[in-house]
């Protein structure tokens, strides 16, 4: 009888020993049956149904589109960092929309016989979204001949395009600053507004029109008063390749009272991106001015220049 009972109570022991490791066992089993001892391998196997801990999440996991989650499924998605911008570049500034910015130089010179020094630099800011296009840029010439100067201008242009829907016409606001030694003026200012029309808009073909109207003013020359102004002018930008563009502005200045006072400005350039480094492209410009009231001076300014662009 001492032995039968002490069986009994190990087998107890040992019961309650294995119902404490695996609270499981025993459970799922008739009460009158007997009961087996699950091997100690298998309760150290990492089970997948049973395991509460999170899969690992790689860093390169695909974006997923939150606001088609509910908000309990938004909680677990992993939210990587927003890359920043450098303070330079607009997007730093004015937001991620799709901008357009570079700097320009280009120079030459000769030191011998004859000293000459010629330098062009300057820069570009575009942006184009859906409802607004905004072209900016400014250029400035300096020229020496045996250290004498013999050109020193700069020239600031900005364009501002409002689209009105789908249609194909626009309201734009255009703003010229000119600012040369060897005119008989130091400054002039012109501001003009309008309606633009879209002739061609596909990815390899830009065409605009513009027709409107304003008023400029010359500084520091005989004429102080402000001429009232209409405004002729078209815009055009043909993508040849991939790495090759060709650009063209033409505005024409007419006096509403008298059009045989009149001023022209153009510009023409084609653009050719490097292979290395890739943000650096090779530009051929050619500018061209002309004022039929040039108070006794050269009514007609031609520049043109090789340039390397810098794109941010």
């Amino acid at each position: 009888m001492l032995g039968a009972s002490r069986l009994v109570r190990s087998r107890n022991i040992l019961l309650i020993f294995a119902l404490l490791i695996h609270p499981q066992i025993g459970t799922a089993q008739d009460v009158g049956a007997p009961s087996v001892l699950t091997p100690p391998g298998v309760l150290l196997a990492p089970s997948e149904q049973s395991s509460t801990l999170p899969s690992p999440i790689e860093d390169s996991e695909v974006d997923v589109a939150v606001e088609n989650l509910t908000e309990p499924e938004a909680k677990f998605i992993k939210v990587t960092p927003e890359v920043r911008s450098a303070w330079y570049q607009p997007s730093h500034w004015f937001g991620p929309a799709p901008w357009d910015i570079g700097f320009e130089l280009g120079l030459n010179g000769s030191d011998g016989i004859n000293e000459t020094f010629s330098m062009r630099t300057g820069g570009h800011l575009r942006r184009k979204t859906d409802f607004w296009k905004i072209d900016t840029s400014i250029s400035y010439h300096k020229n020496t001949s045996n250290k004498l100067e013999t050109q020193n201008d700069a020239k600031f242009d900005a364009r501002f395009d409002r689209a009105l829907g789908k249609s194909p016409w626009s309201l734009f606001l255009l703003t010229n600053v000119l600012y040369d030694e060897f005119q008989p003026f130091d400054i002039r200012f012109a501001l003009n507004s309008g309606v633009g029309y879209q002739f061609i808009d596909t990815d390899q073909i830009d065409l605009i029109g513009r027709f409107g109207g304003g008023t400029s003013r010359e500084f520091g020359g005989p004429d102080v008063h402000w001429t009232q102004e209409a405004l002729f002018g078209t815009e055009y930008e043909h993508k040849l390749s991939k790495t090759q563009r060709l650009t063209a502005k033409a505005d024409y200045f007419p006096v509403w009272k008298d059009f045989d006072e009149y001023r022209i400005v153009s510009d023409l350039g084609w653009e050719i991106d490097l292979d290395r480094p890739k943000n650096v492209s090779l530009r051929l410009s050619v500018q061209d001015r002309y004022d039929s009231t040039s108070n006794g001076t050269e009514p007609n300014n031609l520049d043109y220049a090789v340039l390397l662009i810098w794109g941010l």
